[in-house]
């Protein structure tokens, strides 16, 4: 491994601490945080410039500000161009998706290496329809860009490459890999470097989390089914409280939890869908909704007083949801659907997969679950301690020491 220290200049738009807890500015600011400790000097440069400001810091790490880091292949962007003069980097990491293949080219930048960091997922056809199209019209925001990159023609992404507008592109899943590789890109020039986890995920304490699981009512004869994260239709909850609606049918130990991000009279209020699911009075008193965000410590510590983990994604905003990292880390057992990299990123815990948008596929993996579950755990002893890591889930640390051996390799 060569030991020499590089200048970088990670391009990326939005990056501001309000996402720091999504993907991918997750793993895009753990990128620069993390190449930062290894000896490297990293800036990033984002958009969102406020008058008389053009630099700051996000969370340890050195942000240069511009208007647009949009780069058109018809005009270029002055602002961009001048802010590398005066950075000077050794090298460039840009952060690209589909779209970015069509319409953007380094225009006026300096003849260094640049690596696009690819986060968006690729969907085929049949994947992107799978959810219908009442739920991809509710979600469009979601939706919208993914819809365009997959109608888009394959053949652009490796003829951009072949110009050599980037070396090479890293990605964070062997799925979105692979299916560059089919779109025409080379294997040599795809790189897999997978995120990591943060610690807290790793040393929840079984006996705050039995203390959280009697404060929330449930017993040692429940199986305790949590949710988390946003309740976006595409991210499944929809599916998942009608498909519990048909598990408790066959096993009426199961109980939900939902951990909404958003606050309850706000979700209700502007998601009626799933006001009337919930309130359902044939299982209204299996569901519990915690609204709100939630302190990552106090989010772990509810997550370990559940017994399962469901996640039933319908469509993936961005590779590598890092939720099912989390879960993995607890040891959870995940219900999740087989949809792009969810399979990959459930592989080596315990997981149970289901159809995308199918409520009754969803019942039989939780139905399945529960079974398995039970017959694992001594009834009376429900939490088991989940003081010990995830197989196979590593730290964003590890991370980092393999992104420097990358580009110190360049």
């Amino acid at each position: 491994m060569r030991s020499e220290q590089r200048s970088v200049c990670l391009i990326t738009t939005g990056m501001t601490d309000g996402n720091l807890r999504l993907q991918p500015w997750r793993y895009l600011h753990e990128v620069a945080r993390q190449l930062i400790g290894q000896g490297h000097a990293v800036t990033i440069l984002s958009d969102g410039r406020t008058p008389g400001v053009s630099g700051d810091d996000v969370a340890g790490v050195p942000i240069r500000r511009v208007a647009s880091i949009s780069s058109p292949r018809w005009r270029g962007n002055m602002q961009i161009q001048a802010a590398l003069q005066d950075l000077r980097p050794d090298m460039i990491l840009w952060h690209v998706g589909v779209l970015s293949f069509v319409w953007q080219e380094p225009k006026g930048w300096p003849s260094v290496p640049v690596v696009g960091i690819f986060t968006s997922p690729i969907y085929r056809p049949r994947e992107i329809v799978r959810p219908g199209l009442g739920p991809l019209l509710k979600g469009y925001r979601l939706s919208s860009v993914h819809i365009l990159s997959t109608i888009m023609p394959r053949q652009i992404l490796p003829m951009a490459m072949r110009k050599g507008i980037m070396q090479h592109l890293v990605v964070q899943t062997a799925t979105t890999g692979g299916r560059l590789t089919e779109a025409g890109i080379r294997a040599e020039q795809i790189h897999i470097i997978p995120p990591g986890t943060d610690p807290i995920w790793h040393s929840a304490s079984g006996e705050e989390a039995r203390e959280i699981r009697s404060q929330l009512g449930y017993t040692a004869d429940d199986t305790v089914v949590v949710y988390f994260g946003s309740p976006a239709r595409l991210r499944g909850l929809h599916s998942l409280v009608q498909g519990m609606g048909l598990a408790l049918r066959a096993d009426p130990s199961l109980k939900l939890l939902i951990l909404s991000r958003r606050h309850e009279n706000e979700l209700f209020r502007e998601d009626r869908a799933l006001s009337q699911l919930v309130s359902d009075p044939a299982f209204r008193s299996s569901v519990k909704v915690v609204s709100g965000f939630l302190a990552e410590d106090t989010l772990i510590r509810h997550i370990a007083a559940c017994d399962i983990v469901a996640l039933p994604f319908e469509l993936i905003s961005s590779d590598a949801p890092l939720s099912l990292l989390e879960a993995r880390a607890l040891g959870k057992p995940i219900v999740t659907t087989a949809l792009g990299c969810l399979p990959e990123l459930v592989a080596g815990g315990i997981g149970y997969f289901a159809q995308p948008a199918d409520p009754v596929s969803l019942a039989q993996a939780l139905q399945h679950a529960s079974a398995d579950f039970r017959s694992r755990s001594d009834a009376s002893q429900p939490i088991q301690d989940s003081s010990s890591p995830g197989q196979g889930v590593r730290s964003w640390q590890q991370m980092g020491e393999e992104w420097s051996t990358f580009i110190q390799g360049l």
